[in-house]
């Protein structure tokens, strides 16, 4: 999934500026205590009290216990309280405010969002414990939660580990909005594809468009792109000879395209611990080559996240608001987690000696596997060898495969878009919903289905199309009742700024659940029947 939300998890940034605002201009803490209590009523116990709360872009809120849409859809009328930036009571009452004010909105009421006519306000909505329970696996480990943002499924696949592509896993909130695109690693010699999205998370998914890159090839080759959206055909593959981290051989685990992954445990004190993997490949060509990388993040992102989320505790919604409202925040949260490192390249250059960097890659998401190129244009082997070097946060990652390939040009695609929708669970949308990038949005719910209908401009028959979905949109966690308990805003601050003893802390809880966390993730998956 190309440029994905470094992981995951960009709304943790804003407790940086929350520290800055909070004691430049909250100027009388009496106001401020006034809001934090009916805060922690409104969160107190969610289930059985309805709320609305809605967090404008000039800095107010406005926590209403009804609320509706007027009938042109664009205004939300109301009756509660707003508060200004300095959570001073400002009006008390009926209220109205445009759509358009609105950065982000807090409710627990699900029901009330799920109709298609309130469509805009689902969009900024988060839903914040209300009609959430966790079920046995996850009660057992909240932070090893299942969460995953649309998952696309071809050829009647339905098993959630069969999925070819996690669309936008990156993107968890308006503002961070992203096209992503993924190789679905299947081709067809037909001008006509279907393809699945479901929602099978408790998130709500907002996509804004939907296509499929069709790259025509020869029955022989293979198509693959590189993190910038680049194409390129390439031809011959050449498996590893050797793979060795720390003397110890793993080139069985990355040689295939199969489940057999590599990957390590985390560092028992340092999460940010590097290992490097040495490649060596014979018998090459001299010719541009390209690093061929099949892979998938662990769950130490999504650990991460739930932590931070449970940090911030009832004042989660005031930090989501912060990504919209403010650019520089949200500029700083497209890499929380810098300091855990992306995926390294290097190439040996055997006149001067040493390691030649060469490419980096960074894929959030836990989920599909991402098939992706490393070009290599720069370097060709010397005597048929060479030898590669990925350096890696120690269980950062899953590696299915690792290789070379010939490059032998640049290729070019077809971009096609839906030309029809089936509703197999959801609202009634029409393709055009997701046709154009535009303010028109596909609004999805946990157990959504639709399925999607493309048509190609006809092919030859020894040529064939490699598909590329392209997906652009964002999505907005349910924050589970279990999460709120764990507010501690000092730690997240510690968290956020890297500080040794609560990330040495996070790496020891981390290890605690490491060897447990995929079967509870895997396990607590939504489904229709909850």
């Amino acid at each position: 999934m190309n440029q994905k939300r470094r992981t995951t998890y960009e709304l943790l940034f804003i407790i940086i500026a929350i520290g800055i605002y909070s004691c430049k201009y909250y100027v009388n803490p009496n106001f401020r205590q006034t809001y934090t209590n009916i805060n922690e009523a409104i969160h107190s116990d969610s289930t059985n009290i309805p709320f609305f709360k809605i967090h404008f872009k000039n800095g107010d809120v406005s926590v209403l216990d009804k609320w509706n849409l007027n009938t042109n859809r664009d205004s939300i009328l109301g009756k509660g309280r707003r508060y200004d930036f300095n959570r001073k009571e400002i009006k008390k009452g009926n209220l109205s405010c445009s759509v358009d004010e609105v950065a982000i909105i807090e409710t627990n009421q699900l029901e009330a969002i799920k109709s298609k006519d309130n469509k805009k306000v689902a969009a900024l909505a988060i839903l914040t414990a209300g009609n959430i329970s966790l079920d046995a696996f996850c009660l057992s480990n909240p932070k090893a939660c299942f969460g995953s943002c649309p998952t696309f499924y071809i050829d009647g696949k339905t098993l959630l580990h069969s999925s070819s592509a996690e669309g936008f896993s990156s993107s968890i909130s308006p503002a961070l909005e992203v096209k992503d695109l993924d190789a679905l690693q299947h081709s067809i010699s037909t001008n006509e594809f279907f393809i699945t999205m479901k929602n099978e998370a408790l998130e709500t998914h907002l996509i804004n468009q939907i296509s499929i890159d069709a790259v025509p090839k020869k029955k022989h080759e293979h198509i693959y792109h590189d993190k910038y959206g680049k194409y390129y055909t390439c031809k011959k593959s050449f498996p590893i000879k050797n793979a060795l981290v720390d003397d110890k051989d793993i080139s069985e685990a990355l040689s295939q395209f199969d489940d057999n992954e590599y990957f390590s445990p985390t560092d028992s004190l340092d999460l940010t611990t590097k290992e490097k993997i040495i490649l060596e490949f014979e018998n090459l060509p001299n010719t541009d080559l390209g690093i061929v990388i099949n892979f998938r993040q662990t769950l130490l992102t999504t650990f991460l996240l739930y932590s931070g989320i449970s940090y911030m505790g009832n004042d989660v919604g005031d930090y989501f608001s912060k990504i919209e409202t403010n650019k520089h925040i949200s500029k700083r949260a497209e890499n929380p987690f810098e300091r855990l490192g992306k995926i390294e390249f290097s190439v040996w250059d055997n006149k001067k000696k040493k390691w030649k960097p060469i490419e980096n890659l960074y894929e959030t998401g836990p989920i599909a596997k991402n098939l992706v190129l490393v070009p290599i244009l720069k370097t060709k082997a010397e005597n048929g060898k060479l030898k590669i070097k990925v350096e890696l946060a120690k269980g950062l990652w899953r590696l299915d495969y690792l290789g070379l390939t010939t490059i032998h040009a640049t290729a070019q695609s077809y971009t096609v878009f839906p030309k029809n929708i089936e509703i197999i669970d959801g609202e009634n949308y029409s393709i055009n919903d997701v046709r154009h990038d535009d303010n028109e949005y596909l609004v999805s719910f946990p157990g959504n289905e639709f399925r999607f209908e493309f048509e190609f401009p006809k092919i030859t028959d020894d040529n064939e199309y490699e598909l590329f979905l392209s997906s652009k949109g964002y999505y907005l966690e349910w924050i589970r009742r279990e999460w709120l308990k764990g507010k501690d805003i000092p730690k997240l601050r510690r968290m956020l700024l890297y500080n040794p003893k609560t990330w040495r802390e996070l790496a020891i809880e981390f290890k605690t659940m490491e060897d447990e966390m995929e079967s509870v993730f895997w396990n607590s998956k939504y489904s229709k029947i909850q």
